[in-house]
Protein backbone atom coordinates (compact mmCIF):
# COMPACT_ATOMS: atom_id res chain seq x y z
CA UNK A 1 0.00 0.00 0.00
CA UNK A 2 1.35 3.45 -0.55
CA UNK A 3 3.32 5.08 2.09
CA UNK A 4 3.19 8.78 2.17
CA UNK A 5 6.23 10.89 2.13
CA UNK A 6 6.38 12.94 5.55
CA UNK A 7 6.73 12.37 9.25
CA UNK A 8 3.66 11.71 11.32
CA UNK A 9 1.80 14.13 13.09
CA UNK A 10 -0.89 14.17 16.05
CA UNK A 11 -3.24 14.06 12.95
CA UNK A 12 -2.47 10.84 11.63
CA UNK A 13 -4.39 8.02 13.02
CA UNK A 14 -4.64 4.17 13.19
CA UNK A 15 -7.99 3.20 12.85
CA UNK A 16 -9.47 0.17 12.32
CA UNK A 17 -6.85 -1.47 10.31
CA UNK A 18 -6.36 1.65 8.08
CA UNK A 19 -4.71 4.70 8.02
CA UNK A 20 -6.12 7.95 8.17
CA UNK A 21 -4.86 12.10 8.22
CA UNK A 22 -7.26 14.53 9.57
CA UNK A 23 -7.23 17.26 7.41
CA UNK A 24 -9.82 19.88 8.70
CA UNK A 25 -11.61 19.84 12.28
CA UNK A 26 -14.86 21.25 12.78
CA UNK A 27 -13.02 23.85 15.09
CA UNK A 28 -10.78 25.29 12.07
CA UNK A 29 -14.05 25.79 10.31
CA UNK A 30 -16.22 27.23 12.34
CA UNK A 31 -18.09 24.15 12.44
CA UNK A 32 -19.08 23.90 9.16
CA UNK A 33 -17.09 20.52 7.84
CA UNK A 34 -14.80 17.93 8.82
CA UNK A 35 -12.40 15.87 6.34
CA UNK A 36 -9.98 12.96 6.57
CA UNK A 37 -7.96 10.92 3.91
CA UNK A 38 -8.19 7.42 4.47
CA UNK A 39 -6.23 4.68 3.50
CA UNK A 40 -7.03 0.95 3.79
CA UNK A 41 -6.34 -2.43 3.01
CA UNK A 42 -8.69 -5.27 0.75
CA UNK A 43 -11.55 -6.40 2.68
CA UNK A 44 -11.54 -2.98 5.11
CA UNK A 45 -15.13 -2.14 6.28
CA UNK A 46 -16.27 -0.04 9.13
CA UNK A 47 -19.44 -1.77 11.03
CA UNK A 48 -22.23 -0.73 9.76
CA UNK A 49 -23.24 2.60 11.10
CA UNK A 50 -25.68 5.77 11.00
CA UNK A 51 -25.00 9.35 11.76
CA UNK A 52 -28.00 10.99 13.23
CA UNK A 53 -26.48 14.54 12.98
CA UNK A 54 -23.87 14.77 9.80
CA UNK A 55 -24.12 13.87 6.33
CA UNK A 56 -20.99 12.60 4.74
CA UNK A 57 -19.48 12.65 1.40
CA UNK A 58 -17.30 9.73 0.41
CA UNK A 59 -14.83 9.95 -2.52
CA UNK A 60 -13.09 7.26 -3.80
CA UNK A 61 -9.08 8.31 -4.74
CA UNK A 62 -7.97 5.29 -5.80
CA UNK A 63 -9.41 1.71 -5.93
CA UNK A 64 -12.55 -0.02 -5.81
CA UNK A 65 -15.12 -0.19 -2.64
CA UNK A 66 -18.72 -1.73 -2.08
CA UNK A 67 -21.24 1.07 -0.35
CA UNK A 68 -23.97 -0.17 1.27
CA UNK A 69 -26.31 3.23 2.54
CA UNK A 70 -29.77 2.25 3.53
CA UNK A 71 -31.15 -0.62 0.75
CA UNK A 72 -28.82 0.31 -1.88
CA UNK A 73 -25.74 -1.13 -2.64
CA UNK A 74 -23.72 0.15 -5.26
CA UNK A 75 -19.72 -0.07 -6.65
CA UNK A 76 -17.56 2.92 -6.65
CA UNK A 77 -14.35 2.94 -7.91
CA UNK A 78 -11.68 5.59 -8.47
CA UNK A 79 -13.21 9.49 -9.34
CA UNK A 80 -16.82 8.46 -8.00
CA UNK A 81 -18.49 10.10 -4.99
CA UNK A 82 -21.10 8.05 -2.68
CA UNK A 83 -23.42 10.30 -0.99
CA UNK A 84 -24.10 9.10 2.55
CA UNK A 85 -27.30 11.24 4.32
CA UNK A 86 -27.62 11.28 8.13
CA UNK A 87 -29.95 8.82 9.18
CA UNK A 88 -29.44 6.51 7.15
CA UNK A 89 -27.18 3.26 8.00
CA UNK A 90 -24.01 2.83 5.96
CA UNK A 91 -20.56 1.14 5.49
CA UNK A 92 -18.78 -0.27 2.93
CA UNK A 93 -16.23 -2.56 1.74
CA UNK A 94 -12.65 -1.89 0.04
CA UNK A 95 -12.67 -4.41 -2.69
CA UNK A 96 -9.47 -3.90 -4.60
CA UNK A 97 -6.05 -4.22 -3.46
CA UNK A 98 -6.08 -1.30 -1.07
CA UNK A 99 -7.94 2.25 -1.48
CA UNK A 100 -7.28 6.03 -0.72
CA UNK A 101 -10.31 7.92 -0.23
CA UNK A 102 -11.15 11.12 0.78
CA UNK A 103 -14.30 11.61 3.34
CA UNK A 104 -16.28 15.01 4.00
CA UNK A 105 -18.35 15.41 7.24
CA UNK A 106 -20.97 18.31 7.38
CA UNK A 107 -21.53 19.74 9.65
CA UNK A 108 -17.87 18.58 10.83
CA UNK A 109 -17.25 17.25 14.09
CA UNK A 110 -17.34 13.13 13.81
CA UNK A 111 -14.03 13.45 12.55
CA UNK A 112 -13.02 13.73 16.41
CA UNK A 113 -14.42 10.20 16.50
CA UNK A 114 -11.91 8.64 14.35
CA UNK A 115 -9.37 10.24 16.64
CA UNK A 116 -11.52 9.25 19.50
CA UNK A 117 -11.61 5.90 18.66
CA UNK A 118 -7.92 5.13 17.00
CA UNK A 119 -4.55 5.01 17.84
CA UNK A 120 -1.50 7.57 16.75
CA UNK A 121 0.05 6.17 13.40
CA UNK A 122 4.19 5.57 14.65
CA UNK A 123 4.77 5.60 10.96
CA UNK A 124 2.28 6.15 7.48
CA UNK A 125 2.24 3.06 7.03
CA UNK A 126 -0.58 0.57 7.44
CA UNK A 127 -1.68 -1.01 10.69
CA UNK A 128 -0.99 -4.61 11.23
CA UNK A 129 -3.54 -6.45 10.15
CA UNK A 130 -5.87 -8.05 13.14
CA UNK A 131 -9.93 -7.88 14.13
CA UNK A 132 -11.51 -4.66 14.87
CA UNK A 133 -11.80 -3.69 18.50
CA UNK A 134 -15.87 -3.11 18.20
CA UNK A 135 -15.95 -2.74 22.60
CA UNK A 136 -13.95 0.23 21.62
CA UNK A 137 -16.05 1.46 18.72
CA UNK A 138 -19.35 1.24 20.02
CA UNK A 139 -17.96 3.05 23.53
CA UNK A 140 -16.52 6.14 21.33
CA UNK A 141 -19.91 6.81 19.23
CA UNK A 142 -21.89 7.76 21.70
CA UNK A 143 -21.11 11.95 22.31
CA UNK A 144 -21.34 12.12 18.79
CA UNK A 145 -24.79 10.98 18.29
CA UNK A 146 -24.17 8.06 16.01
CA UNK A 147 -24.71 4.64 16.48
CA UNK A 148 -23.28 1.12 15.44
CA UNK A 149 -26.08 -1.20 13.81
CA UNK A 150 -24.50 -4.13 12.22
CA UNK A 151 -21.44 -5.88 11.40
CA UNK A 152 -18.84 -4.76 8.80
CA UNK A 153 -19.43 -6.54 5.16
CA UNK A 154 -17.95 -9.88 5.32
CA UNK A 155 -15.72 -10.61 1.99
CA UNK A 156 -19.44 -12.74 0.61
CA UNK A 157 -21.56 -9.73 1.49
Amino acid sequence: MTVIDRTPTDRDRWFVGSLIRILAQADETDGTLGIFEQTAPQGFSPPLHVHHREDTALYVIDGAITAVVGDVRRQASAGDLVWLPKNVPHTFRVDSDGARLLELITPGGFETYHVDASDPAPALVLPPAGAPDIGRLAAAIGPYDAELVGPPLGPND
